[in-house]
């Protein structure tokens, strides 16, 4: 006997597409609404990926004013992110100086520094 399906069967999986959603994407540039941002920068290290801000996992944190607009414009980019201004204690570096958070370095490279499947 063929069971009658009913809408809210179908929550579950809506809900598990809407997640998966944002980690989809494949353009280069994050579309709209997507915080996951990526660093292209080629002038760093040739070896290492572009690494990959997970800004969602800020927020659940943060407040937007704890790096907005001190330690970061609020614009996709227009702060340049370098491993010698981190190495200052500026950008990324305010934070992740081993005391706030994880520090930058060689031994936490990946925790950044992650392959993006395009």
């Amino acid at each position: 006997m063929k069971r009658k399906i009913h809408k809210h069967d179908l929550l579950p999986v809506l809900l598990v597409l809407l997640i998966m959603l944002p980690f989809t994407a494949t353009a280069a540039e994050p579309a709209p609404g997507d915080h996951r941002f990526y660093r292209e920068d080629k002038s760093e290290i040739e070896a290492f990926p572009p690494s990959i801000f997970p800004h969602w996992v800020h927020r659940i944190n943060y407040r937007c004013d704890a790096c907005h607009d001190n330690l970061f414009e609020m614009k996709y980019s227009a702060t340049p992110i370098t491993m010698d201004l981190m190495k200052e204690g500026k950008v990324c570096g305010a934070c992740h100086n081993g005391k706030a958070a994880f520090a930058s370095s060689f031994q936490t490279c990946i925790r950044c520094h992650t392959s993006v499947v395009e």
